[in-house]
C-alpha cells in the first residue's frame, strides 16, 4: 500500500505526506490533476484556474475531516511540475520505467489544520485516510479511465503509519 505519513509540510508547518510511483508518464499524470475535463472525471469537487494565483475551489463532501469548502489562490502552477492549490500541493518527477519508458514520482503534500473536536492521533489518522482515497482514485483513474467515486477509505487506526521521532 502506499501509505503516508505525518510530518512536515513544504511550508514548514505540521502535514501529511505521499510519495507514490505511478506507472505512467508525467504527462499523463499532470492531465489528470490539471485539465479540468479530466479532473471532474475522478474528483469533481476540484475546480481552478490553470495559472498562477488563478482562483480555486473545493468541495470535500459532506463526511470531510475538515471544511466541506475551500477556496484559495492557485499558489504554484508549473505545467508537468507543480501545482498548489492553496496548501494542497502535488509535485511530479519523471522516472525511468523498467525496460524504457517513463514513470512518474508524485509527492502530495497538504497541511494539517487540528480541531479539538478528538485526539490528535485521531485526526491525522482521518485526514490521511480522505488524502490516500483520493490518490487512490487518481491512480485508478490513470489506469482505467473511470472515476472510483465509490472507494472507500482505508482505516488508518488499524494501520502501522510511520510518525516522526521527537528531537531530544
Amino acid at each position: 500500500m502506499n501509505y503516508g505519513k505525518v510530518g512536515t509540510a513544504p511550508d514548514g508547518r505540521p502535514g501529511v505526506l505521499f510519495e507514490r510511483l505511478l506507472a505512467h508518464p508525467v504527462a499523463a499524470v499532470w492531465a489528470a490533476i490539471a485539465d479540468a475535463n479530466q479532473l471532474g472525471v475522478w474528483s469533481p469537487g476540484i475546480r481552478f484556474e490553470p495559472r498562477p494565483n488563478g482562483r480555486f475551489n473545493i468541495w470535500f463532501g459532506d463526511e470531510c475531516e475538515g471544511p466541506a469548502h475551500v477556496d484559495g489562490t492557485v499558489a504554484a502552477f508549473e505545467p508537468q511540475r507543480l501545482l498548489q492549490l492553496g496548501t494542497i500541493r502535488f509535485e511530479l518527477a519523471p522516472m525511468p520505467a523498467e525496460g524504457g519508458g517513463e514513470h512518474c514520482r508524485l509527492k502530495f503534500s497538504d497541511v494539517l489544520f487540528y480541531d479539538d473536536k478528538r485526539t490528535k492521533t485521531a485526526f491525522e489518522n482521518a485526514v490521511l485516510a480522505g488524502w490516500h482515497q483520493f490518490l487512490d482514485r487518481l491512480e485508478i483513474y490513470l489506469a482505467e479511465g473511470r472515476a472510483a467515486l465509490d472507494l472507500p477509505e482505508p482505516n488508518y487506526a488499524n494501520v502501522n503509519i510511520p510518525r516522526p521521532q521527537k528531537q531530544r
